[in-house]
């Protein structure tokens, strides 16, 4: 159980480092070779798992809807509104499809701004990313690590460096998140 996978949205601007030797698949907005749900990213974690049984980690590379709140109708470093992931994102309206995938993780550590943002008057609304981060722990069965700011990274080689706010652990049990420190395994400390 030493595997990781990586799922990259290709609006996050980058190139893999050469060398680099986990698995990893690259989705976009565009076409349903894109798709999370459909026949392709989650079909080819599951063929994987079979192959190679529960996995470590599933690094989660993408943009965040952030940079503005509803509630507060204001722009500023809030977010919470779902992950730009493939075709057809994670949203508060698709997050059970991860279902499919129960199971398969130990991890899933998600590099997004303001992915776990929930500002005060968004609880329980489609800007709550608390509560999607939570319901993704829930319907994988799988702690799900993600902070509440806007990420900064270098793209030359996707290190993320320092969590920008609060980083926290939401797990698989539904229990209310924890603030944590760091994550389990960081992507720059295995693209070193």
């Amino acid at each position: 159980m030493s595997e990781y996978v990586i799922l990259r949205d290709l609006r996050l601007t980058g190139n893999m480092p050469s060398g680099f030797t986990s698995w990893w698949h690259n989705l976009n907005q565009v076409s349903v070779y894109g798709s999370i749900h459909h026949s392709t990213a989650f079909w080819r974690l599951r063929h994987f798992f079979r192959e190679h049984g529960r996995m470590h980690t599933l690094f989660i590379l993408c943009h965040g809807y952030a940079g503005s709140s509803n509630a507060r109708r204001q722009s500023g470093d809030f977010g919470g509104g779902g992950l730009q992931l493939g075709l057809e994102d994670v949203t508060h309206g698709n997050v059970s499809r991860w279902s499919s995938i129960r199971g398969y993780f130990n991890n899933i550590v998600v590099y997004a701004c303001a992915a776990a943002n929930t500002e005060r008057g968004a609880e329980f609304t489609t800007q709550d990313g608390q509560y999607l981060m939570g319901a993704l722990a829930i319907h994988t069965n799988t702690n799900v690590y993600a902070a509440d700011r806007i990420q900064w990274y270098n793209s030359v080689n996707f290190d993320f460096g320092n969590w920008e706010g609060q980083l926290m652990r939401f797990p698989p049990a539904g229990t209310a998140p924890s603030r944590v420190s760091r994550v389990p395994v960081d992507l720059s400390q295995m693209l070193r």
